[in-house]
Parts: C-alpha cells; structure tokens; sequence
C-alpha cells in the first residue's frame, strides 16, 4: 500500500477551490459577501463572458493595508475570527482568507485595497502563485480582479454552461443578495453593458420594484413578522407554476432543505395549493444557528428547529391570506375564414362573431348526424374544460387546454424562417426580473426561429417587435415572462432549447380550462389536432383524449 504523505500547498488549494468554486457565480458570492462584511455602501460587479472570463468586484469598504491584502491570500488567514468561542455565534457573511486562496488557486486574481485614499496595495496571483506586490494610489475600499476562471483545469472548465447560462446564476445570486441588504448599491455590468443596477433603498419593501420591476413590486405582497426572537421579512409573488422561493438567513443565501420543507408545507396547506414564488430573510440570534456545516456556507442549522419552523409558517399563514392573485387574460381560439386557409396561430382577443356555444348547440343536434370533426360528432362542452365526442366506438373526452397546446406546439416547429411573422405597429416593452432578461437574451435565436423578435433595451427590459402571426401582443405581454419563468425553472421537458420555448409558448398561449368555445371554434380545434403528428399527449406528457368504449360504458350501467 502506497505512504501517506502531504500535499503539496498549490494541491491542497485546488482542492479546497472544488469546495468552494463550483462556477463564475460561486466567485462572485464570496467576494461580494466579503464586500458586505468589509461595510461596503456600494458594489460594482462586472462579468465578461458570463464570468468565465473575468469577475470584477469594486467596493467602497473598509479596504486593507499591505500585510492584510498578502494574508488574505494565505490559507485559515482571516479578521473575522478572534477566538474558538465566536465559532458558536459567526456574523460575518464569511471570512475573506478563506475564499480568496480558493479563487486565486484556480483563476489570475488580482487584489487591489487600499485602508484609506491614497495608499494602496496591488497584489498579482497566477494560479495560486504570488508574482508581483507593489504600492499604488487608489480610494478606500478593494477591487478583486478574477480572470480565465479554470483555464489550468480542463476537468473543471468543460463542466461550465454556456456564457449566457453562467451569467445568469450570477444574476440570480446577486439579486437574492440585494434583497438582503438594501440599503447597498448594487451595479451589474456584463461584457461592459449595465444589466442591472440598484440603488439604495429604505427597507426591502422600497427595494423591490428595483429587482422585480414595477408591474410585479405591486403585485407581490410583503412579509413583515415579528416574532421574538425571530424577525422575518420578505415577499410573495403568485405564479401560475410552482417557483423557487429564495432564502436567506441573517444576510447569507442559503439552500437548506428544512427551510425550503416548511415554506413548501405552508404552500400546499394554503387554500388551493398555492404555487407563489418569493424571498424570505429570517433574523435571529447568531447563537441559534450554526452556518458552518457546509464548505460555502450554503446550508445552516438551527439549535431549535421546531421553534424555526413555527415562526416561519406563521409569517406566512399571516401573509398567504393577503396574496394578490395576478389576473389572467382571456385567450380563445380563431374560427378561420371560409375559405379556411392553413390556419396560423390561433388566438384572438376579444372572441370572434358571436356562434352558438357546444353546449347551447349540442341538444339541437339530431342523434345520427355524420360526424362534424375527424374524430367525431361534437355533442357538447363539460364544465367548460372538456368537449365531449361521439365516436363508432363509443365516448372521447377531449381536453381543450392540452389538445390546443399540442397543436400550438407542432404548428411552431412546423415554422421555418420564411413563415409568416406579424410586426408589431407599437412594440411592446416588457419590463423583466433581471434573471429573465438575461435569459431572454439567451433564447432570443430560438424565440426568432419560432417568430418573436425581440431587442435587448437597457436595463432589465426588452421590446418585442414581432410575434408570431395570430398572436396579439396583449397576449405576450403575458405570456413571454411567464415562459420565461418556466425555462428557468426548468419546468418544461424537450430535447433542445427551440423545443422547449416552443413547449412553454404553446402552454402559456393555449386556451385555459373554463373558457366557453362556440361550436365552430370546437370543431376547428379538433379538426387541427386531427392533423396533429401526436394528437395523444401535449408537450409535458399529459394525456389530451380519454376513451370510454362503448361496451365499457354499457357493462357499467348495467346493460352488459
């Protein structure tokens, strides 16, 4: 058996920098949570290529002098820890000794601090090797430069997403962070572009039509609880989906699963299986809770969980009761004009000429008249969610909702780049959480291919200057956020990203369950997916027809 023997130093970091450097995002959490710690009021992070080819992070903090800025490269070297017993009560986001030689083991950091204006350090690491240290004249605070990001670790660097993947994490973190401390100035700049910028604000409340955008701020209702010795704050949003509620406690994101148990059983037990998306910043004494049970301090515990967990779920029961439920527009289907043509997308706004409904229709229709669908004579429409068919072998249920998606859906991929786009007279600008425009950047090529253009505008927001043809821009006023909340959280299955925007445009857009057709809208709907390659499941799997056979039907009733 082979000797044990130690490591050599620059092993040991690159080992340590696995625990603690998973992606671009990862460097900028560390460096950031020590910008807070060294009391900073502004923060500036710049990112090119989505961080993998340089984090910037410029703070107006504290700084460091000349023998502080050599140690902070060193290994277990820190200012925030002075004896075993504060292990117990950490109130720090961090310790910057800790993360700094992780970051320089595995990037080219360059640290720039300075205690006051005027006098400065500049120190140049490669790789985790100190090469140049030299007095320089800057303002108080530091400036952390960390470039080519795994570029010695090929193992490493093949594991990172695409830039705009990247970049994304990296937004989703520092806005989280920003909820957390608002009265610090937050500036995002990606490949010398201003993507998000927040200024200072009062409280959260004030912060957050900064991170969310106006439209989604009044919509989202605040949390504000106070429960000796536990202080909660935050907000809820409700979604049509399932979401990510992000949490945080004493100022530090965390991803703990107790946590996220008990706001998920707050959820379910709201009346209606409540689907929200938020944050929420539980407060308490740095003694009853220990966050050193992860290496980047991702997940905490708790001295008593039971008591946690009651506080939380009473800040939310106080608040579930006030949430503000988001309005949904109505969208139904386009009757086509006889001759019908091939039909485009069919949704329109307010609904076509008035026409007998299914189910007003229905009873006039005389039994044995041939069928008015491929798949069977219309007898009516069940709890405006269902329509209801008459087959030679006995009864289909035709779900509205899934048999108009999966038809949406083929049509989009039916698409090619000279199928019909419909320029918008006014372009639509849509205000977006800054994650989403980040994303929409992302999918922009394959929201094109599938007839929506848009144009990146500064900020978070973007226009939207075509749609496809049929769909009127009220309707991806709605629509294209919401899409772009199910992309990212990975809600929407497909084997490539045009299949999964197709997948999450046809859902948002299809026609809702409790919507009224009239018979020709029916008919029509039926007759498309009729055509439909696979008229049997919709994009998610669900299944669109239940089959009763007749001889099933007459076993039940008895005349089997």
């Amino acid at each position: 058996m082979p000797r044990i023997r130690l490591l050599p130093d620059d092993l040991i970091n690159r080992i340590a920098a696995g625990e603690v450097v998973e992606r671009p995002a990862s460097v900028v959490k560390e460096l950031v949570e020590n910008s807070l710690d060294a009391g900073a009021t502004s923060i500036t992070v710049r990112l090119q290529q989505g961080g993998i080819g340089a984090v910037d992070v410029i703070d107006d903090g504290c700084g460091m002098d000349g023998d502080d800025a050599l140690l902070a490269l060193e290994r277990h070297a820190t200012s925030k820890l002075h004896e075993h017993s504060r292990l117990d009560a950490i109130t720090t986001l961090g310790f910057r000794g800790e993360a700094l030689p992780a970051i320089a083991a595995v990037s080219r950091l360059t640290l720039e601090t300075a205690e006051s204006d005027g006098e400065g350090t500049r120190v140049e690491c490669e790789f985790g090797q100190i090469r140049d240290l030299r007095p320089i004249a800057r303002p108080r605070g530091t400036h952390i430069s960390a470039r080519d990001l795994f570029q010695r670790l090929p193992a490493r660097r093949k594991f990172l997403r695409s830039q705009e993947t990247e970049f994304r994490h990296a937004v989703t973190l520092l806005t989280a962070l920003a909820l957390t401390r608002p009265a610090v100035a937050f500036l995002l700049i990606h490949n010398d572009r201003n993507v998000l910028h927040v200024p200072p604000a009062r409280d959260l409340l004030a912060r957050l039509p900064d991170v969310l955008g106006a439209r989604h701020a009044q919509e989202a209702t605040p949390i504000s609880h106070h429960r000796p010795p536990f202080h909660i704050s935050g907000y809820l949003l409700a979604s049509r989906r399932a979401r990510q509620v992000t949490l945080a406690v004493n100022g530090r994101v965390v991803r703990d699963r107790f946590l996220t148990a008990v706001v998920h059983r707050a959820l379910r037990g709201a009346s209606g299986a409540l689907e929200a998306e938020g944050f929420l910043h539980l407060e308490l004494p740095a003694f009853l809770v220990d966050v050193n049970v992860h290496p980047t301090k991702a997940e905490v515990r708790f001295t008593d969980p039971g008591t946690v967990a009651g506080a939380l779920t009473a800040a939310l029961a106080a608040s579930l009761v006030r949430l503000r439920r988001p309005t949904e527009i109505r969208r139904l289907v386009t009757v086509p004009a006889a001759p019908a043509p091939q039909p485009q997308l069919p949704l329109s706004y307010p609904p076509p000429a008035p026409a007998p409904s299914v189910a007003e229709s229905a009873a006039a229709t005389p039994p044995g008249t041939p069928p008015c669908t491929p798949l069977g004579r219309l007898l009516g429409q069940y709890r405006g969610t269902y329509l209801v068919l008459e087959a030679d072998d006995g009864l289909l249920i035709v779900d509205q909702h899934v048999a108009h998606e999966r038809v949406l859906y083929e049509e989009l991929l039916a698409r090619d780049e000279h199928a019909p786009m419909q320029p918008l007279l006014i372009p639509a600008v849509l205000e977006l959480r800054a994650e989403h425009a980040a994303l929409a950047r992302e999918l922009a090529p394959a929201l094109a291919s599938l007839g929506v253009e848009l144009e990146p505008l500064s900020g978070t927001s973007v226009r939207v200057l075509a749609a496809p043809a049929g769909l009127g821009p009220e309707l991806l006023h709605d629509a294209l956020p919401a899409l772009l909340a199910d992309l990212e959280a990975g809600a929407v299955p497909g084997e490539t990203i045009r299949q999964k925007v197709a997948a999450a445009l046809a859902c948002r857009a299809a026609v809702k369950k409790h919507a009224s057709l009239s018979r020709p809208e029916a008919e029509h709907l039926l007759a498309r997916l009729a055509r439909a390659a696979n008229p049997h499941r919709c994009p998610h799997g669900r299944p669109i027809v239940l089959r009763l056979p007749h001889a099933e039907i007459e076993r039940r009733i008895g005349r089997g």
